[in-house]
């Protein structure tokens, strides 16, 4: 019988291995770009859930039922959305009735540009008159963008609706549920505790949390450095200094160029080009001291890693999986600690004194 099994038993070599784990990583993508529609808020909603779970935490120790600090924070992550969409419409909005201007300032300050493309185009021209005098070739119209009406507009209504409705779902009821929920995986896996959990989830706030006070003071210095060297609406450049903060690295670089844009939209000569040099000085100084210092290096992750956690998470979800890449990338490293802290002491030897069996320490220690 034993023969038997061993000859029914599979094993997996290297190469095997790999093989489903490419396999698993594609199925993984996949899923995530079909399923952005469900999963998007669904995970978002598990991330801010784990950044503001000790803040329910606090209702807890005040002596609040379950139910009431679930409900709170909800109340309170939903302002704070609701309110940030009412701060930056007047930006949006505004944004959107000044391209046409900015558009023609672009035209003006680059009109030698167009003058040498104009020129090609001539060229161009004449060289399809002399292969084809007889104007024989099919001519592509061009069309021109196509304006969504009411009825597209309206089509998207029902996805919204059910994504925020799928979104604050989750967020309730993980916000409800997670100590039962944590209690289960605790009881599932033999390297991961519940107060490897929580441990976890104090980590991702404490990032989260530190990098919004970082952000708005970063965003209000950029504000007044923009204001004293003559940028007109400086109050919006430093509200998206702060928002593109969140996005590390890219975000900056994006800024960056928009600013670049700007500077040679409203100054002339080479002061068109301190905007960005400043900003980016400031965010050199912030990135390289002020984060640290504030952030902590305990939190500290491999550069590479939060580049390629950024990339992959902006290429399937955009913005949204920016702002979510690095909490998930800090909540990931504290559960692989957990994880090889779990097993390494599973595997530890036992060792016996005076006849009595002494396991391992647990790892179930007390919420710091």
């Amino acid at each position: 019988m034993t023969d038997q099994a061993a000859q029914n038993s599979v094993t997996l070599t290297p190469g095997l291995r790999a093989a489903l784990f490419i396999l698993a990583a594609v199925a993984s993508v996949w899923l995530l770009k079909t399923g952005t529609a469900v999963l998007l808020p669904l995970i978002l909603a598990v991330t801010l859930g784990i950044v503001f779970a000790p803040m329910a935490d606090a209702f807890n120790r005040a002596g609040a039922p379950p139910v009431a600090g679930a409900m709170a924070v909800l109340v309170i992550v939903l302002s704070a959305i609701v309110l940030g969409v009412f701060l930056l419409y007047p930006v949006v909005a505004e944004f959107i009735l000044r391209v046409p201007i900015l558009w023609n300032e672009v035209q003006d300050a680059f009109s030698g540009l167009k003058s040498t493309m104009q020129s090609v185009g001539d060229v161009q021209e004449e060289v399809a008159q002399t292969l084809d005098p007889d104007n024989t070739g099919e001519i592509s119209a061009g069309g021109g963008v196509q304006v969504p009406g009411m009825h597209d507009i309206l089509a998207y209504v029902p996805s919204v609706a059910a994504q925020i409705m799928i979104f604050v779902g989750v967020l309730y009821f993980f916000l409800l549920t997670r100590t039962e929920l944590y209690a289960f995986i605790e009881r599932s896996s033999a390297a991961l505790s519940g107060a490897a959990l929580y441990r976890a989830e104090r980590e991702v706030s404490r990032y989260f949390l530190s990098i919004t006070a970082i952000n708005a003071g970063f965003g209000c210095l950029v504000a007044l450095m923009l204001s004293a060297i003559g940028m007109p609406n400086p109050v919006y450049w430093g509200v998206a200094a702060f928002l593109v903060n969140y996005v590390l690295y890219l975000g900056p670089i994006a800024f960056a160029l928009v600013l670049t844009a700007g500077g040679i939209i409203v100054f002339d000569g080479p002061m068109s080009f301190a905007p960005p040099v400043l900003y980016m000085m400031m965010n050199m100084t912030e990135g390289q001291f002020v984060t640290p210092s504030l952030v902590g290096r305990h939190m500290k992750v491999n550069p590479l890693l939060i580049f390629l956690s950024l990339v992959f998470w902006v290429w399937v979800w955009g913005p949204l999986g920016g702002l979510i890449a690095i909490p998930i990338l800090v909540w990931l490293r504290q559960i692989s600690k957990a994880l090889d802290t779990g097993r390494t002491e599973m595997t530890a030897p036992v060792h016996r004194t005076g006849g009595e069996r002494c396991e391992p320490e647990a790892i179930h220690g007390p919420a710091e």
